[in-house]
């Protein structure tokens, strides 16, 4: 079978890279951790920057360190992007507090505190 042409003018549906190997050491080398690496090189996701990370790697067979790209961070709750609170509750509850599939909460809301109830 042929490979389809594309159309005068047709966009390709697949987005660009945002890798530029100069920039990326630049910044890297000025001792910016991960957060703000991907906001002046517009990456919106960790996973990326540590794709861009292990190519700049292998393009100059040297290891270059940035701050916070491999840190894990189980204990701060984080919105997914349907606006969902994801939280891991064994990693905040205390040893004797007891937590089994159906117990429920209450969530109140006090001077910019989010505080969960048992019930």
């Amino acid at each position: 079978m042929a490979k389809k042409q594309k159309a005068e003018g047709e966009v390709s549906k697949r987005p660009e890279s945002k890798y530029n190997p100069t920039i990326l050491k630049e910044l890297i080398n000025e001792g910016l951790d991960a957060a703000q690496i991907m906001e002046r090189m517009g990456i919106r996701h960790k996973q990326v920057l540590k794709q861009y990370v292990l190519r700049l790697c292998n393009d100059e067979r040297t290891y270059f360190d940035v701050r916070g790209l491999y840190v894990k961070s189980t204990t701060r709750p984080k919105v997914n992007t349907k606006g969902n609170l994801v939280l891991i509750l064994e990693n905040f509850l205390p040893e004797h507090m007891e937590v089994r599939p159906g117990d429920e909460f209450s969530v109140t809301f006090e001077d910019d505190k989010l505080i969960l109830t048992k019930v």
